[in-house]
């Protein structure tokens, strides 16, 4: 037991003491390859060499499966069917595949250069949707030589989002587009065997939103810290709980964060009293004090009172942990990959329409988000958008957001509903995607059983 919880432990007589806890070992020694180094960051870069790096890296990924699927005796309406490897190779009449990265011109996608002419990074996003309901967006395929425009029923069914490094089968129908009649992802990703930890759970919530203007939520959140300390009777299992994990906006500063120690005076103390009982990893999510572009920073420990500086201590570190976003946890060999849910709100906006008539997007279900979740699996870059849509950090030799590997549990924070999935990839490998709600609208968290791999939602009403 770690020195800390030991220390509070023997401060209790045994009838104080309600919940005798499981507990799970998580590997933090992996290293983070989103963590970016203080000293070393440059923001001067450009965006070329990350694009460049991720179709370099991935066009090798999609083009074994090209070569497997439309192989030397695939044929096309009769027709032997020929491999382009640049864009601009595609000629008129003639069946063919080649790669590139897919790039979407939007009515109403947000333009970051003018952004920054006008002075507005940083200001609240207020765009429902990029897409135009009337159809006039395009869907490209780019690589060095060019761009060429996607057409067809397949693109129409088809969720395609920017940053995304695909094959397409077809041919050209008019100067300039090309008629898409199949579609080839990367092939299949590796995933570590899958370890039994009977008994063991873990808590996740999202979206707290701490607030020193709303009476109503700091009730919910009292009514959250004694559920997940044992102070509330219930006979959900928490005693099984060995940790908590809150994905990201846990403050809710306001606009321009004038209220951000009022925000930090609700929390403070929530997460301090959670920590006598239960471990925390924390992470930052887009409301919250770190880097608005991604890989989000941890929280510092200066943005903390005294009540929390004993947990900073690194014989402590196991008990709370301010970890970036995203991260990778490795608990006891299960392999979690957590989110504060930026990338899926940031994909829907490419396919879901907002409908000005209605004030709503259509076909916002939290399904179709999963579907969303699904394709970066797919696609095997869990933030395909940034920079076009998502700022992030202009790396120019890498690009984290590839997976390498597949995890057994992929965790999307800040989502409108709670939903799961457990989803069957290439290669018969099975992902649990796992969509957490909003806290502080929903009033829910879950409870995630690390061997069934089957979560639970819990309600506090108030």
């Amino acid at each position: 037991m770690d020195s800390l919880l030991k220390s509070f432990s023997q401060q209790r007589s045994e009838d104080d003491i309600q919940t005798v806890r499981s507990s799970v070992n998580v590997n933090h020694d992996r290293p983070n390859e989103y963590a970016l180094d203080m000293k070393n960051r440059n923001y001067d870069m450009q965006f070329y060499k990350m694009y460049q790096y991720r179709l370099n890296v991935l066009r090798n990924r999609v083009e074994s499966c090209c070569q497997s699927k439309w192989n030397s005796e695939f044929r096309l309406q009769g027709r032997k069917v020929v491999k382009k490897s640049k864009v601009l190779d595609i000629q008129a009449g003639e069946p063919c595949w080649c790669i590139g990265t897919v790039y979407c011109e939007m009515q109403y996608k947000p333009n970051i250069l003018q952004e920054i002419v006008d002075d507005t990074y940083g200001a609240p996003d207020l765009i429902k949707s990029y897409t135009d309901p009337e159809g006039t967006d395009e869907i490209m395929l780019d690589d060095e030589s060019g761009r060429v425009i996607l057409v067809g029923e397949l693109v129409r069914k088809t969720p395609f989002v920017s940053g995304t490094v695909v094959g397409i089968l077809g041919m050209e129908a008019d100067a300039g587009t090309f008629q898409v009649l199949d579609i080839c992802y990367p092939q299949a990703l590796p995933q570590k065997s899958l370890p039994p930890l009977p008994g063991k759970k873990i808590a996740l919530i999202s979206g707290i939103n701490a607030t020193p203007r709303s009476p109503i939520l700091s009730l919910r959140m009292q009514l959250l810290q004694d559920a997940l300390t044992g102070e509330l009777s219930t006979n959900s299992g928490l005693n099984e709980v060995s940790r908590c994990i809150i994905l990201g906006n846990s403050l809710n500063p306001g606009e321009n964060r004038q209220d951000l120690p009022g925000s930090l005076r609700e929390f403070t103390p929530f997460l301090s009293n959670i920590l006598k009982s239960l471990p925390v990893d924390l992470l930052p999510g887009e409301n919250d004090p770190s880097d608005r572009s991604l890989p989000q920073q941890p929280l510092h420990k200066a943005l903390f009172d005294d009540a929390l500086s004993p947990y900073f201590d690194l014989e402590n570190a196991d008990i709370f942990h301010s970890v970036s976003n995203p991260y990778w946890f490795d608990i006891e060999g299960l392999q979690l990959l957590a989110t504060s849910g930026q990338q899926i709100n940031d994909i829907t906006k490419y396919v879901i329409p907002f409908y000005e008539e209605t004030k709503s997007l259509k076909g916002d279900t939290i399904d179709h988000r999963l579907d969303l979740a699904e394709a970066t699996l797919k696609w095997q870059n869990i933030a395909p958008t940034a920079p076009d849509t998502l700022w992030c950090y202009p790396y120019s030799d890498n690009d984290p957001f590839i997976l390498k590997e597949w995890p057994h549990v992929y965790i999307i924070g800040n989502q409108p509903e709670f939903g799961y999935r457990k989803t069957q990839l290439e290669g018969a490998v099975e992902v649990l995607i796992v969509s957490v709600p909003e806290f502080s609208t929903t009033g829910q968290y879950l409870v995630l059983d690390l061997d069934s791999l089957v979560p639970e939602v819990h309600t506090i009403a108030v």
